[in-house]
């Protein structure tokens, strides 16, 4: 059980924000889910989230750009950050890095992983 640890979800795809709340009430953490990077960040900004995960391809504004702006806001700065894609170029990655994502999940996102994810970047048991 992971607790009380609260994770941001940031994708257009509601069918897929849909399924991690479920899978965030399996593990016994709190999701938020937001379709729009910006109401994301909103939300951030006042709940202060243990860890964001967002898709990296959304209309509104791509995951990269998501990650810069997070890590524009001093009180965001510090928090980890994910890309989650079905598919990832390598140059997709290195710029990811440059802006300062913390790391990748690969969609569909599963449970163990999920967990696995959340516990390693997140700090929860």
């Amino acid at each position: 059980m992971i607790g009380t640890t609260c994770v941001l979800f940031i994708d257009d795809d509601v069918l897929s924000l849909q399924l991690m709340s479920r899978i965030s009430d399996l593990l016994g953490f709190e999701a938020m889910i937001s379709t729009s990077p910006q109401r994301g960040l909103e939300m951030a900004a006042r709940q202060m989230p243990a860890l964001i995960i967002v898709d990296m391809q959304m209309d509104e504004m791509n995951g990269v750009e998501f990650v810069r702006q997070v890590r524009g806001l001093p009180r965001l700065a510090r928090l980890p950050v994910l890309l989650c894609s079905a598919g990832m170029s390598l140059h997709d990655q290195d710029q990811a890095r440059q802006a300062g994502a913390d790391g990748f999940i690969m969609k569909p996102i599963g449970v163990s992983v999920l967990q696995e994810t959340v516990q390693r970047y997140a700090g929860a048991d």
